[in-house]
């Protein structure tokens, strides 16, 4: 003769066991609930630390700079120009870069063009950015004479023509970037030049001019 209490048991069980299996199916086919945008940023944090984005140096690839300064040749005079460089991969351990600038000092004006080769710390881990730098350029300088000279010559009806010289010089140097910015850098360069003048019965080594400049740059990264 059946057990009337482990009827009534299983009665009461079977109808929970179907409830929660079907609860569970439920809920394992429902999409989960949105996540909040906190909740978002902290799992965009999560993953970020687990899995860093590459370090990429911002002064790989093309950089203009502006600049102004100082040249010693004997006496001091100011100089001001442009630079154009380019900087080769992520590391930008390596590039070259095209200057131009002029001199303007007491007796008339000094163009040059330089060319270079720039060696850089490449990869930083620090705003500053060390680098050597050597090449070649040519300088077109134009001289005039004192206006009270000049004066006077024209009392006598001599009118004097400025007078120019090109010469090609050899340069090296080094500084140091800082950024004070992702894209942007405060530039300290200083450059020695060896200037190779044309001078009539003197020996190459008696006409090389020794010259050398301090220059502020303010470069842009592109």
């Amino acid at each position: 003769m059946p057990d009337h209490r482990s009827i009534s048991v299983r009665w009461l069980l079977e109808p929970t066991i179907i409830l929660l299996t079907l609860a569970l199916t439920l809920s394992a086919a429902l999409p989960a609930a949105a996540a909040t945008p906190a909740q978002q940023e902290e799992q965009e944090e999560q993953e970020e630390r687990r899995d860093p984005p590459p370090v990429i140096d911002p002064a790989s690839g093309p950089v203009f700079s502006i600049f102004g300064g100082s040249v010693f040749s004997g006496s001091s005079a100011f100089q001001t120009g442009a630079a154009f460089a380019y900087f080769f991969g992520t590391k930008a351990s390596f590039g070259v870069e095209a200057e131009t600038n002029i001199t303007f000092g007491p007796g008339g004006q000094v163009y040059q063009f330089l060319g270079s080769f720039i060696a850089q710390s490449g990869a930083r881990t620090s705003k500053f950015v060390p680098y050597i730098a050597f090449g070649v350029g040519a300088l077109r300088a134009s001289k005039q004479f004192p206006k009270a000279t000049e004066e006077a010559l024209a009392e006598l009806g001599i009118v004097p023509e400025p007078t120019s010289e090109t010469a090609p010089f050899l340069h090296f140097g080094g500084g140091v970037r800082f950024y004070i910015k992702p894209k942007v850098a405060f530039r300290a360069d200083i450059r020695f030049a060896q200037v190779a003048l044309d001078l009539d019965g003197v020996s190459f080594n008696d006409s090389l001019f020794p010259m050398r400049r301090v220059v502020g740059m303010l470069s842009w990264d592109f």
